[in-house]
């Protein structure tokens, strides 16, 4: 199985629109950490940024200035909660012959939760990455977490 991950909204408007800021820095450092895993095992790292935080040419459209991102990486612009919605991403991970994902980022509530089903949809093994999503409120992210499949850095180390 060939396995993307993919980073959803972690910009720099969603992070300052958010009340839950301490769990938004803690999935930016836990996202790091699997992300360089992924680099390490040349898996595809795909970044994802929502125009509607703000148009490609302002701060706020920028991912946060911790999270790694490499000349390597993916990066696709999406308009809708669902990042495979009227983007390219689809294709770009059948390119790469993905057949699973792992969704992290911003919001676990509205885009990451969308974007998990839009990967299950269209037929991909799906996962959360435990401790790699924010949200708005804390318990949302861990009723969210309790409802769907989660794969954290030690099952991914013995998988990959």
């Amino acid at each position: 199985m060939k396995v993307a991950l993919l980073i959803v909204d972690m910009q720099i408007g969603c992070r300052e629109e958010t009340p839950a800021k301490r769990s938004f820095d803690l999935a930016v450092e836990y996202i790091n950490e699997i992300s360089q895993y992924f680099r390490s095992k040349s898996y595809p790292v795909v970044i994802i940024k929502d125009i509607e935080v703000g148009s490609p040419d302002t701060e706020a459209f920028d991912c946060v200035d911790n999270l790694i991102i490499t000349d390597q990486d993916r990066v696709i612009h999406k308009q809708h909660c669902n990042a495979f919605w009227e983007t390219e991403l689809d294709a770009v991970l059948k390119a790469e012959g993905v057949d699973g994902v792992i969704v992290s980022g911003f919001a676990v509530e509205h885009c990451v939760l969308f974007t998990y089903n839009g990967a299950r949809e269209r037929g991909y093994q799906v996962y959360l990455l435990q401790n790699g999503v924010a949200g708005y409120d804390e318990e949302e992210i861990k009723r969210i977490q309790l409802l769907r499949p989660i794969i954290n850095y030690q099952a991914l180390e013995y998988f990959l």
